[in-house]
């Protein structure tokens, strides 16, 4: 009786093993976050907390762009068109200046970059410093010990896998440029109207408040990476989000801290010379064009481009503080204007 307790236990651990080694094996072999190598199959590119450290990682490339949502639109193929590189994007919706400061720090640890281009935010500059929400480390380290939490991973065996093995077949060539778009959004103006409503207006936010939190994001979470690798350039530049976007900060007592933190990123980096940074924020032909915009911040594929090209071309580069300061009165500007026009009266 003993003997063949004994040997049934054997014969149930051994069956539990071959069945985790036969999913690592296909976790391995399938590889759906691109964690061992850059895949033959076309990925599903649908979450980029879990997609982006296979990017870094084992992608070719010696640019990259980095940032929020605001640059999900954005196409490699006219970043190495404008600038002669080749490059990727890893966009991290809604996230701070920690998540991109994380991500810079990987893809310099593997990758000699000659450019860096970084939108950055308002808000996201005012986010906490010690902000590590998405970002998974077993993913980035070089633990092997962790990969088990890859290798092992119910969702991935279960869910992605079968969903990527269908992309069997797919073309590869474009995956770069179609990597996080939207395909299932309206750009119009109608579209920005429904994303916001007019309020009444509020007091407005001390423009020094929060401004320690945007000065330690810039010193610990980009300024770093700047000063340790003088070879690389570093093109800052601030999205246009909408003239709604504005109006609505403006409405609730928040736009004049962010502008505070917009001047902040030149007082601390625009001396160092291998930055450039680009005020895309007062662009006031984009930013007052709702139909290129699907809600009040994200704009289309055809601005992104536009910002690639305009940087190219040294549009709207940033030559001191003061230029940046009155970018934000363009904005203001702006403000009055969509109000004006807009505004129920």
């Amino acid at each position: 009786m003993l003997r063949t307790v004994k040997r049934w236990s054997l014969f149930t651990l051994a069956i539990c093993v071959l069945g985790l080694l036969l999913c690592a094996g296909l976790v391995y072999i399938v590889d759906p976050f691109e964690q061992y190598r850059e895949s033959a199959i076309l990925p599903l590119y649908d979450q980029e907390s879990y997609n982006n450290p296979g990017i870094a990682r084992n992608y070719e490339y010696d640019a990259v762009i980095l940032g929020t949502s605001m640059i999900e639109m954005s196409h490699p193929s006219v970043i190495d068109e404008c600038f002669g590189v080749s490059s990727v994007k890893l966009p991290m919706r809604g996230s701070h200046t920690a998540q991109m400061g994380w991500q810079l720090s990987h893809v310099l640890d593997t990758h000699e970059l000659k450019l860096a281009i970084l939108a950055v935010d308002a808000y996201s500059l005012m986010g906490p410093p010690d902000d590590d929400e998405e970002i998974y480390d077993y993913l980035w380290n070089d633990s092997l010990l962790d990969d088990v939490n890859y290798l092992l991973n119910r969702d991935v065996v279960l869910v992605k896998i079968p969903r990527m093995l269908k992309n069997i077949g797919k073309s590869t060539a474009t995956k770069r440029d179609d990597m996080y778009q939207w395909t299932d959004v309206t750009f119009s103006s109608q579209s920005v109207f429904d994303s916001f409503i007019f309020s009444p207006q509020k007091e407005m936010t001390d423009p020094e408040y929060r401004i320690e939190r945007s000065t330690e994001n810039i010193r610990r979470h980009i300024e770093p990476y700047v000063m340790a690798h003088p070879e690389t350039t570093f093109k800052i530049y601030m999205p246009p989000y909408s003239v709604a976007y504005w109006y609505t900060m403006t409405r609730g007592g928040l736009s004049e801290q962010q502008f505070r933190s917009r001047a902040r990123v030149c007082e601390l980096l625009l001396d160092y010379p291998n930055v450039e940074i680009y005020d895309f924020s007062s662009r006031i032909e984009w930013i007052t064009d709702l139909d290129s915009y699907f809600d009040y911040s994200h704009h289309s594929g055809d601005i992104s481009d536009a910002i690639m090209r305009a940087m190219a071309a040294g549009e709207n580069r940033v030559a001191d503080t003061q230029d940046m300061w009155a970018g934000s009165e363009r904005i203001r500007q702006a403000v009055i204007a969509f109000a004006d026009e807009y505004e129920p009266k």
